[in-house]
């Protein structure tokens, strides 16, 4: 990462907003929904890159084990890549995939840091961040429910474009953005390029 995009990505975790650097592309999300006032099913808490880091793995052929953080992508990921219709609650939170990580305090903190980085920012801080710009994106808000599905037509709608959003640091671009369009296709919500 650059000093300049460092510096940007450090004055957004202060609250500052550094739309040049992150801005999408402004597509208008087709499914976007409010959230639901009917409570019949629980919908499964989801943070939207964890979503995004699902599609790409899948495209990328990725296999899921248990990691030794213990938290739940090894449940949560072939459950919703089972049932497209899977009910989700997009949350800028600790959500289903967090559940049982050993960096999880009981009030829903992370405490893990951003390693590869320098300085090392709170994974919190990125992560909420990273997926206030990822709704900003789709134009969504924060708590809509949806399907899986309907989540999966809005990333298509935002491919290419979102991987300058939710590439992570030290990801290739590139690579990522092949992940998710692999994933979009696998997926049959997306035909072959």
């Amino acid at each position: 990462m650059s000093p300049l995009k460092r510096r940007e990505f450090l004055f957004g975790l202060a609250g500052v907003s550094i739309l040049a650097h992150f801005s999408c592309s402004s597509k208008k999300s087709p499914q976007t929904k409010e959230p639901e006032q009917n409570q019949e099913s629980l919908a499964m808490l989801t943070r939207p890159h964890h979503l995004l880091d699902i599609i790409s793995d899948y495209g990328q052929g990725v296999t899921y084990q248990p990691h030794p953080y213990g938290h739940s992508l090894h449940i949560v990921a072939p459950q919703l890549l089972a049932d497209l219709n899977t009910k989700i609650k997009l949350v800028i939170a600790a959500d289903a995939v967090c559940a049982g990580c050993k960096n999880l305090l009981p009030d829903g903190k992370c405490t893990d840091v951003l390693g590869q980085l320098t300085p090392s920012p709170a994974k919190q801080a990125y992560n909420d961040v990273l997926d206030a710009r990822v709704l900003d994106c789709f134009a969504l808000k924060p708590d809509t429910e949806m399907t899986f599905r309907d989540y999966l037509v809005i990333v298509n709608a935002h491919v290419p474009g979102i991987e300058e959003i939710c590439t992570h640091p030290k990801e290739n671009r590139q690579e990522r953005l092949q992940g998710l369009v692999a994933g979009l296709v696998k997926l049959g919500v997306r035909e072959k390029a």
